[in-house]
């Protein structure tokens, strides 16, 4: 069930802790007028079949002349992701859509988690000997240990060199920071005008894109990895934060312009069986925020101010 707190710094007021289950998520859309059965079901036959999975835990009630119509359906991520080959480049590239997940396992053994809209890219002479690869997005590295061989990550910000180890990063590009998060093993980060950082188990760094400023946390294992299992961890992190994360974990777009959405931090949790109207609902409770459909894949969120 949606899990969500909400903190606005103007007044320093934090809201009620909402759960809001399934049944009362739809209890509450069955208010609107806005939103039909048909219109839901094809929204998510959509997402499903983007996804290429079938639908699961479809449940119908009419709504005509006192009967209802009630849609609750989770959605499956995908487990498989496109593959490319560049006979130019000699290089092998996976891309993940957006609101997928995927994994894959190279040469050498290692898996790699991939989050929703990353791509993973490694020569096609990949082996045991020649481990290298590039990340775009997220990823959880689980590596076969090689002491001889180390294991190379290249992002855009930093390199990882590592031997054998698990750890999560985390690099978008329209994101503002790239953060790396040790599990186990050790990692050894190296960026341009910045002297080699090595990492402990339990340490995470982040890069602020905008300061050019490193700054370490302690490891919140839980949250770091959730989303390998469906789920969206996250604390006190600022509204347009929130709102890229669930447009790339829905593919959706959700657009708004009120300058008042950047006072608000949030807290909480989702899991993948939450669909994108049940955590728009659940915004709604806990947030000065109301929204409308656009189509299919996108919504406009308004700032409307709490009684």
């Amino acid at each position: 069930m949606p899990l969500i707190t909400v903190v606005w710094l103007r007044n320093r007021t934090i809201c009620e802790l909402f759960r809001l289950s399934i049944k009362d998520t739809w209890d509450a859309s069955l208010q609107r007028n806005d939103t039909s059965g048909t219109e839901l079901l094809n929204f998510y036959k959509n997402q499903a079949s983007r996804n290429n999975s079938p639908l699961k835990n479809i449940r119908l009630w009419k709504r005509a002349a006192g009967i209802a119509a009630v849609l609750a359906i989770g959605l499956m991520f995908a487990v498989l992701s496109r593959q490319s080959f560049d006979t130019r480049s000699n290089l092998v590239t996976y891309t993940v859509p957006l609101g997928s997940r995927s994994q894959v396992v190279l040469a050498d053994g290692t898996i790699v988690d991939l989050n929703s809209g990353s791509k993973l890219q490694y020569p096609s002479n990949f082996n045991s000997e020649n481990r290298e690869v590039s990340l775009s997005g997220e990823a959880f590295f689980n590596v076969t240990s090689d002491k001889s061989n180390p294991f190379i990550v290249k992002t855009s910000d930093f390199d990882i060199t590592v031997t054998g180890t698990k750890f999560n990063v985390c690099t978008y590009d329209d994101n503002n920071f790239s953060s790396a998060a040790l599990l186990e093993g050790k990692i050894t980060l190296s960026a341009p005008n910045i002297k080699p950082l090595e990492l402990k188990p339990g340490e995470k760094i982040e890069l602020n894109r905008d300061k050019k400023k490193l700054s370490y946390t302690p490891v919140d294992e839980k949250a770091e990895t959730a989303w390998k299992n469906g789920q969206f961890i996250f604390h006190k992190i600022a509204f347009p934060e929130l709102i890229k994360r669930l447009e790339r974990w829905y593919d959706v777009r959700l657009n708004y312009n009120s300058k008042e959405f950047k006072s608000m931090l949030y807290t909480g949790s989702f899991k993948n069986q939450e669909t994108i109207w049940q955590v728009l609902d659940a915004l709604r409770l806990t947030s000065p925020i109301e929204y409308s459909r656009k189509n299919s894949r996108e919504f406009d969120l308004i700032y409307r101010p709490m009684q």
